[in-house]
């Protein structure tokens, strides 16, 4: 059971991003979560991260370092902030850095959420030796984007320090490959791992596979949304505090949604019913059915083909590869990324191909391209709209 509520996280997560001058710093840490702040007892310390990408670049006050109050005494915050309006275009460059890298725990890692950790690395070290007798629970916590850090973070904690860890993220996008959602699930344990994403929320959608969410094998407090469509609504941080404000975690549903399985995804894949490119379910069956397929082309190697995104090639080039293989693998296989490829054009609106002779790897990687970008734009309009 974890000691942290669903409002008080959500809270957290809300209240860092006014976190950017002293007097703010201040403010927050009235928190009665918190030490009370001293210059003697160094309880508080602001993480300046870089973000962005070389061509737009910042450092920024991008989460905070606290040690805990009453009943926390023992326990360390590390809370991140999502994209704000004052550095959208660095954090959003971030984001779209779709590259694989590895971690500072040695697991393949988004390369831009990556950056953003490692350059706070330094000073959250610094922070945790320099308050030895912390030695409980670090709570990470975070929204967004910031929730993707939380998620790096506490796997750095889980496997590079003493401390346990708990893991609040709310409307994150994937931060990793399966390597890294598989062993951080086993090393901090899915009861201390808390994904909370709204139905329609866009941007835990995004980045397509091979990134995916922990906890794994598992799912997150899926919260039902109001909206039938993608909603930027449903992303903004005001929205996650009101859901989970009355709520505790057992309240909040850990359920497998039903694109999470494989016969339902192959009856998905194979019926006429028109592709509703406005339902966030669309997406997440697109998502599915490409995994689905990489599967029945790759089988058990699919997992080691993981290792293959790392590298200067894009993500949409090594998918296209690997789908293309399929097509000339079995006639079997080579349906089934024809009829993929067909769901997805609907999707976006693009004329479908009428027969597998029209599967090149040209046409698979322009496709996968157009639905990395439209799965994007989706996620940036949500963030742009309430930052």
């Amino acid at each position: 059971m974890p000691s942290l509520t669903p409002r008080v996280t959500a809270e957290l997560a809300r209240d860092v991003y006014a976190v950017q001058k002293e007097n703010e710093l201040k403010l927050f840490l009235m928190r009665p979560e918190f030490e009370k702040f001293n210059k003697a007892n160094q309880s508080v310390k602001i993480l300046n991260a870089e973000v962005g990408s070389r061509l737009i670049n910042t450092r920024d006050c991008f989460g905070v370092c606290a040690t805990g109050g009453k009943g926390y005494e023992n326990d360390i915050f590390l809370i991140f902030r999502g994209t704000t309006n004052a550095n959208h275009k660095a954090d959003w460059a971030s984001n779209l850095r779709l590259g694989v890298e590895i971690s500072a725990t040695g697991m393949p890692v988004h390369i831009g959420f990556n950056t953003i950790f490692c350059s706070m690395l330094p000073d959250i070290k610094k922070f945790i030796a320099s308050h030895a007798k912390a030695n409980g629970t670090i709570h990470c916590i975070g929204h967004s984007l910031g929730g993707a850090v939380a998620t790096l973070a506490a796997d750095w904690i889980t496997n590079k320090t003493g401390n346990a860890a708990t893991l609040y993220t709310f409307g994150a996008p994937r931060p990793a490959l399966a390597f890294f959602a598989s062993r951080l699930t086993s090393k901090l344990g899915k009861d201390n791992l808390f994904r909370t994403y709204h139905a329609t929320d866009p941007v835990p959608m995004v980045p397509i596979y091979p990134f995916v969410h922990p906890p794994m094998p598992g799912y997150g407090c899926y919260i039902p949304s109001n909206e039938k469509i993608l909603s930027a609504e449903a992303h903004d941080m005001k929205k996650y505090v009101l859901s989970v404000k009355n709520s505790s975690w057992e309240n909040l549903e850990r359920r497998s949604p039903p694109y999470n399985v494989d016969s339902a995804v192959e009856e998905w894949l194979k019926s006429k019913m028109p592709v509703n490119s406005a339902s966030p379910v669309t997406w997440q069956w697109i998502n599915e059915g490409l995994i689905y397929v990489l599967k029945k082309v790759a089988g058990p190697a699919l997992l080691v083909l993981q290792g293959a995104f790392i590298g200067a090639v894009t993500l949409a080039d090594k998918i296209a590869w690997l789908l293309q293989r399929g097509v000339s693998f079995t006639l079997q296989a080579g349906e089934l990324v024809f009829i993929l490829i067909r769901k997805i054009m609907q999707a976006l609106g693009m004329a479908v191909i009428k027969t597998t002779a029209d599967l090149t790897q040209f046409l698979i990687k322009d496709v996968l391209f157009k639905l990395i970008e439209r799965t994007n734009a989706e996620a940036r309009r949500a963030i742009q709209k309430y930052i």
